[in-house]
């Protein structure tokens, strides 16, 4: 059961006493609800309460509601607004709409299409809040990173791994960007459907998960050469690489690129750093989705458990690589995309995470077929 305190919050404002109870007892169940008989209150409860939607009559003593709709904008542009109206006042709910009003529905109202607008608008309010945060923290993260950067002059001397950690930050980064675009696409169709499920959450959970990633790589970066290394811990592989090829869908999808997943329910874990093997994994299916794109082909990763290790498999339908390049991937720098933006360090910084970890990586690539990696780590004895 959820907490009270957890539900979304509803705010209700209206002089009259039936439609303000009336709304209460509907919602009741399912958001806090917040109730005043004027729009001066209403307001006072919006700046305290920060509701997740607000219903308002239009025509109330004093100041109206569309007053009020234009003083709650000053106070929040995101805010979901719906106007109640009663009968004979669709101009004015029309103005309520031009103002930014969200919705609006007449009296007497029906109870199951008040409760789906409402749905649709709480949800709106949240996914645009938890954008706002997200983008708030890739902000906090670049000032970090700049203040790092300028405190220790040290990285000076340590050329390659700053641009190893400008890398690492990039592949996240652009898997955020890629959601952000999506979901600033849904919210503004969300305004246009009545359709409830038009905006789910997974895109911002995967937001808030590469956030996340930004955030450890920074901590791990931040603590480059000390002793204050974060201790290994059983890290699951077939739930790391699931996690990686979920949070790549957008950008796949922008490029054009079909990308299937197949991964053991078997339990395949071994002692690890989970930061560090989600770069290197996520440094190979982001290299595959770009090879693909031109193609507009497809990328197919495995998790396949054997008895003593498990091999993570990524193949992709891209030009290949040219037997005389083969040797020479791995080392620092080397890039086969000329003029598109590669830093040479994805596959070099991989291969070094395997081999931390015990394990090994093989490449096959044909060219004008395709590139397949496996990486073989070994599995935990406990």
């Amino acid at each position: 059961m959820i907490a009270n305190a957890e539900l979304p919050q509803v705010l209700v404002i209206d002089d009259e006493v039936g439609p303000r109870e009336s709304l209460r007892m509907l919602l009741k169940p399912s958001y806090q609800v917040h109730t005043a008989d004027s729009v001066e209150r209403g307001l006072q409860l919006l700046t305290e309460k920060k509701p997740d939607a607000i219903v308002m009559d239009i025509r109330m003593p004093g100041m109206t509601g569309i007053e009020g709709l234009r003083r709650i904008r000053q106070i929040d542009p995101h805010l979901s607004v719906i106007m109640l109206t009663g009968f004979g006042a669709l101009e004015t709910a029309k103005e309520a709409l031009r103002l930014g009003a969200n919705d609006y529905i007449s009296k007497p109202f029906d109870a199951r299409e008040m409760q789906e607008v409402i749905s649709r608008n709480v949800e709106r309010t949240r996914l645009h809040r938890t954008s706002e945060s997200a983008a708030s923290e890739i902000k906090e993260l670049n000032n970090r990173l700049l203040q790092e950067l300028a405190q220790k002059e040290r990285l000076a001397s340590l050329g390659q791994a700053s641009a190893e950690f400008v890398h690492d930050i990039g592949n996240p980064l652009t898997i955020v960007w890629g959601y952000v675009q999506l979901l600033a696409k849904k919210l503004e169709d969300s305004g246009r459907t009545d359709d409830p499920n038009a905006v789910g959450s997974n895109e911002l959970e995967i937001i808030e998960q590469n956030v996340r990633l930004c955030r450890d790589l920074l901590t791990m970066w931040q603590s480059y050469g000390s002793a204050d290394a974060a201790p290994h811990q059983m890290v699951s592989i077939s739930e790391i690489v699931r996690e990686v090829v979920e949070s790549v869908g957008a950008m796949a999808k922008e490029a054009g690129v079909e990308v299937r997943c197949e991964s053991t329910e078997e339990r395949s874990t071994l002692k690890g750093d989970p930061v560090q093997i989600t770069r290197a994994i996520q440094n190979v299916i982001i290299n595959a989705i770009q090879a693909s794109a031109e193609t507009k082909g497809k990328v197919e990763v495995s998790c396949i458990r054997k008895e003593f290790y498990v091999d993570v498999r990524i193949a992709d339908t891209g030009h290949g690589i040219n037997p005389d390049q083969i040797s020479k991937i791995f080392d620092p720098y080397f890039t086969t995309k000329q003029g598109k933006s590669g830093t040479g360090l994805g596959l070099y910084i991989t291969k070094k995470v395997v081999e931390d970890h015990g394990g090994s990586i093989k490449v096959d690539s044909t060219p004008a077929v395709g590139t397949t990696i496996t990486i073989r780590l070994p599995l935990s004895n406990s």
